[in-house]
């Protein structure tokens, strides 16, 4: 499927991420304290400012036309941030359930979310992304 320009950053940022949920997935048998500090500081650089752009600019214009999306979205993010936080403090058990629910999160998101916004979202909130969110300039 073509993804709208202003959205595919936000898109290629989804293939790093699935990236990191394997990567995590496999580790997470022989879980560390260096392993979770790792993911801490992966999704602090890479999952967090996409997150925000989300939450910030896209789920407001979304409530109204996809109420269950944008709760699905924000309940997401606040379990992927719980998650996180407990892998690094070394819980291996969290780091699986990381990894499992950012793979999950991840197909959501490209396979309804982000359609939705394309059909919904005015060009005036898309080029805000576009202008938000750096990865996706050519």
């Amino acid at each position: 499927m073509k993804r709208d320009p202003r959205l595919q950053g936000l898109s290629s940022d989804h293939h790093q991420g699935l990236v990191l949920a394997r990567t995590v997935r496999d580790q997470s048998q022989r879980w560390t304290p260096a392993a979770g500090l790792t993911l801490a500081e992966r999704f602090d650089a890479e999952l967090e400012p996409h997150f925000r752009v989300e939450e910030e600019l896209l789920l407001p214009h979304l409530r109204l036309g996809a109420p269950a999306l944008v709760d699905r979205v924000v309940d997401d993010h606040a379990t992927l941030r719980r998650h996180v936080g407990a892998a690094r403090d070394g819980d291996a058990s969290m780091a699986r359930a990381f990894a499992q629910l950012l793979h999950d999160h991840i197909r959501f998101e490209e396979s309804e979310l982000f359609p939705m916004c394309e059909r919904l979202l005015s060009d005036e909130v898309l080029d805000c992304v576009w202008l938000r969110w750096p990865k996706t300039h050519p």
